[in-house]
């Protein structure tokens, strides 16, 4: 390879940006000797951030969009058949525990365009459980119930469909303390494909069908709960926890930091969202799930409080206080470096990598090659810095929502009738 300080033709705008994924939900563990040092009491006044240029990914985006709302009356005609059939299926096997609550399955059959948009800037493929219902299984360990439900759709036109690009079913059970004895009552193709619940204690079981008789039908997402208990346990548990979470560790360019510097603003903010997940998931989505399997599941009258105590309060507003103060000292400092340190050799192999590199015929690399690549990298930052400010504002909203939601309730005043 061959690099010329000569001056070359202009060598095109090329994007970097790569994207990472973080599914982690589990419960971190609290290490209040940082919490002092990432927790700021003062107001910080950020600066208005201008938005150079726009970059060319806001028009992709505004297509896909454009292209899956356009799609949206036929995945509701497809939901709607979907939701008949569960009804009809649950109705048939009432006596055993099943029940088909329309009103719930209603609230979102098809995923929203800007869910789906969000899941596919966060995985980078797009989502499959558009269309989406759920039954209520008063016993799911009854496997045999369960292979019998999956029969009833065989027979009405849908088929367990295959994980993309394997031939494994796309079928996953999520039940604390399965044992072999019960999952003998389940076909044996499916038997080894049991899961642990979630950390928050969240459990199900989760398949996506295929229409047999429709070819261009869109997977189809069957969500099996114990109850409408542990549905609403779902609703306000995605809403006040793990939403917030997620945008955390999958929204913020800054989380996906590997391996950040001891003590560096990344490094901070990533044991601020361990802290906050740890509040959250404690304080809120464990009781929650746990109070809906004792109230569908288990005929349990325990209910733990799902509360948080003026000290989460304050812990959860000042770590991300602490996240939006760290963010442009974090951009400020990875924006020098690109700037006055010698980072060529990183920039030839962004280049290197690039689509129009590998396709173009001169492969010699030139300075004005690399002058590009260090102003399309710094642009890049800008543009980061700017989605986490955007995205730790938004969280911010969310978690004073959640205070509002759950934390001390204000006195009120009995004098006042």
């Amino acid at each position: 390879m061959n690099i010329q300080l000569l001056t070359s033709r202009l060598f095109a705008n090329n994007q970097y940006a790569k994207s990472q994924i973080s599914h982690n939900t589990g419960v971190m563990p609290l290490i209040h000797s940082e919490l002092k040092a990432d927790t700021v009491s003062f107001t910080a006044k950020n600066k208005d951030l201008k938005h150079e240029n726009i970059p060319a990914r806001t028009k992709i985006l505004d297509f896909v969009e454009d292209n899956y709302e356009k799609k949206i009356p036929e995945y509701t005609i497809y939901s709607n058949r979907l939701m008949d059939i569960l009804e009809s299926i649950a109705m048939k096997f009432n006596d055993r525990g099943v029940e088909f609550d329309r009103d719930y399955c209603e609230h979102a059959p098809v995923k929203s365009t800007n869910s789906f948009v969000s899941k596919l800037i966060r995985s980078g493929a797009k989502p499959l459980d558009r269309v989406r219902s759920t039954l209520y299984v008063k016993n799911p360990h009854d496997f045999k119930l369960i292979d019998d439900i999956i029969k009833e759709l065989d027979d009405r036109g849908y088929e367990i469909a295959k994980v993309p690009g394997t031939r494994k079913p796309d079928f996953d059970i999520r039940l604390a303390d399965v044992t072999e004895t019960e999952l003998q009552g389940l076909r044996p193709e499916l038997r080894k494909y049991v899961s642990d619940p979630l950390p928050t204690g969240y459990e199900d079981i989760q398949f996506r069908l295929k229409d047999k008789t429709k070819k261009k039908a869109p997977p189809m997402e069957v969500i099996i709960l114990f109850g409408k208990e542990t549905a609403n346990a779902k609703i306000a548990e995605s809403k006040y926890s793990y939403n917030i979470r997620r945008e955390l560790k999958d929204s913020l360019h800054i989380a996906k930091v590997e391996d950040p510097e001891q003590h560096s603003p990344a490094h901070r903010v990533k044991n601020n969202i361990k802290i906050i997940s740890n509040i959250l998931c404690s304080n809120i989505s464990i009781p929650l799930f746990t109070n809906a399997k004792n109230a569908d599941y288990l005929n349990d009258p325990f209910r733990q409080p799902v509360e948080l105590s003026q000290s989460n309060c304050l812990s959860l507003r000042g770590l991300a206080e602490g996240i939006r103060y760290k963010i442009p000292l974090h951009y400020k400092n990875e924006i020098e470096k690109v700037k006055f340190n010698d980072c060529d050799e990183q920039l030839i192999e962004q280049i290197k990598a690039s689509s129009l590199y590998q396709e173009r015929e001169d492969k010699t690399i030139y300075t004005s090659d690399i002058a590009q690549a260090r102003k399309d990298k710094i642009e890049e930052l800008k543009r980061h810095r700017m989605d986490d400010i955007d995205t730790i504002i938004k969280v911010q909203n969310n978690i004073n929502a959640t205070i509002e939601k759950y934390g001390p309730q204000k006195t009120e005043d009995k004098t006042k009738p």
